[in-house]
């Protein structure tokens, strides 16, 4: 599995989004993908803000799909 958010000094994670951009739209756990047994890798966002897959949104809480080139956006 890969974390992707915001680094903190308490919080490292994988993918450290605000490199990227405002940190403080960022949560520090954003989301997760991960790989299941099947194959197939699914985000779950486990931020406050939605992550948006190929335009549609996923908001906290919830997961989706992703397919072979999807497009991952957080916070613009």
């Amino acid at each position: 599995q890969i974390t992707l958010g915001r680094a903190t000094k308490d919080n490292q994670i994988d993918v450290d989004l605000a490199l990227e951009g405002p940190a403080w739209k960022i949560s520090r756990k954003q989301g997760v993908i991960k790989l299941k047994n099947n194959g197939e890798f699914f985000i779950a966002n486990e931020g406050r803000r939605p992550i948006y897959i190929d335009g549609r949104p996923v908001l906290g809480g919830n997961k989706w799909k992703l397919n072979n080139n999807s497009v991952v956006e957080v916070r613009g």
